[in-house]
């Protein structure tokens, strides 16, 4: 008999978390639970979310990614910007959504291979896109400045935590490092353009 839709919703789901449990278990930072994945960093107190949702329209599942940091928002508090982040959440350094990715969202799975198949691609993605991305938060580290430079729309203030990144790991950017940096498409988003470039230009210019 043909399982149904809410069927296979319900054993994909079974299969995928306990699989996730399963090999996310060497990583202590990590809790796994309904739906979420917790990863969270004791020095900082900062902490990271992965929120899995089924899209009924599309038949899949959107993958929700946010990172909150509260030595970061002082630091960006201090320097204290005049012109608002990239996001929405004043709370968040970093948010995406898989729906905004070109083929970022799962397809729900059908057969037993197929959920084999799903939960090893979701288990990379954590391991190779998302934590590194969630760990040079974390620590604040260079690695950071590429990862923002990539997708500076996800990041609240994409300038400045470049910036504060060199500070932390006293790095003197190179020439081309700093036309990258001061490049409208590392503001991420163009409203108030020229008093980002002007503000941005002043603090790069303090530090360097």
């Amino acid at each position: 008999m043909k399982e149904t839709k809410k069927e296979l919703i319900t054993n994909f789901e079974k299969e995928m978390w306990n699989y996730l449990k399963r090999e996310l278990s060497d990583y202590p930072e990590i809790k796994v639970i309904k739906n979420k994945i917790f990863i969270t960093h004791k020095d900082s107190e900062a902490f990271s979310t992965l929120s899995f949702q089924y899209l009924t329209n599309s038949n899949a599942y959107e993958i929700i990614h946010f990172v909150e940091h509260p030595v970061l928002q002082t630091e960006i508090h201090n320097i204290a910007p005049p012109y608002p982040s990239n996001l929405s959440n004043a709370n968040f350094v970093y948010s995406m959504s898989t729906v905004s990715e070109k083929d970022g969202c799962i397809i729900l799975p059908v057969t037993e291979k197929g959920i084999e198949y799903t939960c090893e691609l979701i288990l990379s993605r954590i391991k190779n896109i998302y934590l590194p991305i969630i760990f040079n938060l974390f620590n604040i580290n260079l690695k950071l400045i590429d990862n923002v430079l990539n997708k500076p729309k996800y990041y609240s203030y994409p300038f400045l935590l470049i910036l504060i990144a060199m500070k932390n790991n006293n790095m003197k950017p190179e020439e081309i490092i700093i036309t990258k940096i001061l490049s409208e498409e590392t503001l991420g988003y163009t409203n108030n353009k020229q008093l980002k470039k002007v503000f941005n230009q002043q603090q790069l210019a303090k530090y360097i």
